[in-house]
């Protein structure tokens, strides 16, 4: 046993740089960037056009970490939900209030994209409810649990 030890600690660091080696080869780690334009780029343009007066607000380029926009679809309704705790902001007062950052809602229609949700909170989840898209929203005055009801999003749990 005694020999064990050492032998399994060579190994658990053989590992540990052959997996980190094979990351910097493929342009992991270290050359991603983690807030890039492209996430912006592949918004909706009525959209894209919100974000740059936004970023001008903001005092930078309009850039986003990968999860600022998600996208849920049913019942052939689809939503974009923006979290702008993942938006690249210098003045971050223009998104945020404290731990409460903006989170937009969209959906697409015909005439393009609308906004229909908006609030301040900590976070914001976008779930398919029975085929029927909810949201659940964590901190900030409008916290609670969503449902869309065709028109708007109705409350149907609240302020936890």
């Amino acid at each position: 046993m005694p020999g064990l030890m050492p032998t399994m600690s060579a190994l658990l660091l053989a590992g540990s740089l052959s997996a980190t080696s094979a990351a910097y080869a493929r342009g992991g780690f270290a050359s991603e960037n983690p807030l890039a334009a492209e996430h912006i780029e592949a918004l909706p343009p009525e959209i894209r056009r919100k974000l740059s007066v936004r970023a001008r607000a903001c005092g930078n380029k309009a850039a986003a970490a990968h999860y600022f926009s998600v996208t849920i679809g049913t019942k052939g309704q689809h939503f974009i939900s923006l979290h702008f705790e993942d938006f690249a902001c210098q003045n971050r007062t223009t998104i945020c209030q404290g731990d409460l950052c903006l989170h937009e809602v969209y959906l697409q229609s015909r005439a393009g994209h609308r906004l229909v949700f908006s609030t301040h909170a900590r976070d914001l989840k976008m779930v398919d409810d029975d085929d029927t898209i909810g949201l659940e929203v964590t901190g900030g005055t409008l916290r609670g649990r969503y449902r869309w009801s065709g028109g708007r999003f109705a409350l149907i749990t609240g302020k936890e």
